[in-house]
């Protein structure tokens, strides 16, 4: 089998998410998604992981890759991109998380709703608690517990001012065993490299998308020879001719 392209958009918001648009439903970021000619995708919501296997089971419907995965917000107010191989180590590693968030209590007038999605597109659950806020985790902790469970960790925004490992600790630490990171639309893969010191990391673009408009508005190719997760690992680690391009 020889290498192929895949278009893959890996920054995702739901409706899970209270910051996101109300049509960001499931069944409509994965038909979105099709539209836009994507092959991968990840519902990443804040520090929840409840509208993914809904989205993995559309996503096999209609013949996209949905890697499952979460946006974590850490301790020091890092936004970390967390995949899985499956949905078993995903919700090993909510549970994980869960047992690390505060239960504040969800103002809707502030921050909007939270919403849980069955296979129907019909409301399962309304959550009364706020996900997007910092855990009392580490960024250690964090990627520790990732790579126990088989996954792989890749910094949100690196370019942004807010929640960016580099603008909250001025450098990625070398001990973590980070591979990629995401920068933002705004951000050339040349620039990122020169002046945010990311020579040796592969640079991932995704969308960040809050509504549908902005599905598939970034995205990054993956050379690989299959929709595999271990095909995915070595496009992220440059192995084996597989490699990202943004």
């Amino acid at each position: 089998m020889g290498e192929r392209t895949f278009r893959a958009d890996l920054h995702i918001h739901s409706v899970l998410s209270p910051c996101a648009e109300r049509e960001m439903l499931p069944h409509c970021i994965v038909l979105e998604a099709v539209e836009k000619g994507l092959d991968i995708i990840s519902v990443t919501d804040h520090n929840s992981a409840e509208n993914v296997a809904v989205t993995v089971a559309l996503g096999n419907r209609f013949g996209v890759w949905v890697i499952p995965g979460m946006e974590i917000e850490t301790r020091e107010e890092v936004h970390l991109l967390c995949f899985f191989p499956s949905l078993k180590e995903l919700n090993g590693f909510a549970g994980f998380i869960s047992e690390h968030l505060q239960r504040l209590s969800l103002d809707e007038n502030l921050w909007g709703q939270e919403w849980v999605i069955d296979v129907e597109g019909e409301i399962k659950e309304k959550k009364d608690y706020l996900l997007t806020h910092t855990l009392n985790l580490s960024l250690e902790d964090v990627c520790k517990n990732v790579y126990s469970g088989g996954g792989v960790v890749i910094p949100s925004h690196v370019d942004r001012t807010a929640y960016s490992i580099i603008h909250v600790l001025g450098f990625i630490p070398p001990q973590l065993p980070i591979q990629a990171v995401e920068v933002s639309r705004r951000t050339s893969t040349q620039e990122a490299i020169a002046t945010l010191n990311l020579e040796g990391y592969a640079i991932l673009r995704f969308s960040d998308a809050h509504s549908l408009t902005d599905v598939g508005s970034a995205y990054s190719t993956l050379y690989m020879e299959a929709t595999r997760w271990e095909e995915f690992k070595m496009a992220l680690e440059g192995k084996k001719g597989r490699r990202v391009t943004s």
